[in-house]
């Protein structure tokens, strides 16, 4: 009679089977045959740097807020309000040539800095560098706007130029 744990015995059995289903993964890892998926189309994925531009992140419209944190007497220490940034929202697809981002951003800007009669610098570098890693989201370019500046930038609020709501802790 064997007495060796039931592990010992179903080890080689589950290495085969495991070994099996992983095999057509390696293979077409290396290039060597095509997945087929369940549409029936044949896919064969190359992982690349490039493959983490196109990934897509979903931002939900507020996040949720943060507890108070407060004293022993129940004086607050930390606490979180509501305030609005003013981002700059790029036009899908994400396909432009470096000049053509840098001029609409430009435009974009300028016509915050005119609704909020200020100024607003914001390099080249940043702007490209916020295009080609997070284009999808819009880029903050005036952040947590004065009751006053509200009321003026939403009668001016385009579709490339919107207003995002966020959490400030104080």
């Amino acid at each position: 009679m064997n007495f060796a744990p039931a592990r010992h015995r179903v080890a080689p059995a589950l290495f085969f089977a495991g070994s099996l289903f992983f095999l057509p993964l390696v293979l077409c890892a290396q290039g060597a045959a095509p997945l087929l998926d369940n549409t029936g189309f044949v896919e064969n994925p190359k992982p690349t740097w490039e493959t983490q531009r196109k990934a897509r992140t979903y931002v939900l419209g507020i996040p949720a807020p943060r507890g108070q944190i407060t004293d022993r007497n129940g004086k607050p220490f930390a606490q979180t309000r509501l305030s609005y940034n003013l981002a700059i929202s790029f036009p899908a697809p994400l396909d432009w040539s470096d000049s053509k981002i840098v001029a609409f951003a430009t435009q974009q800007i300028t016509l915050a800095s005119g609704l909020l009669k200020r100024p607003i610098t914001i390099s080249d570098e940043a702007i490209l560098n916020h295009y080609k890693n997070r284009g999808i989201l819009p880029m903050d370019i005036a952040e947590d706007l004065s009751p006053q500046d509200l009321s003026v930038v939403q009668r001016g609020v385009t579709a490339n130029l919107i207003l995002r709501q966020t959490y400030v802790r104080f």
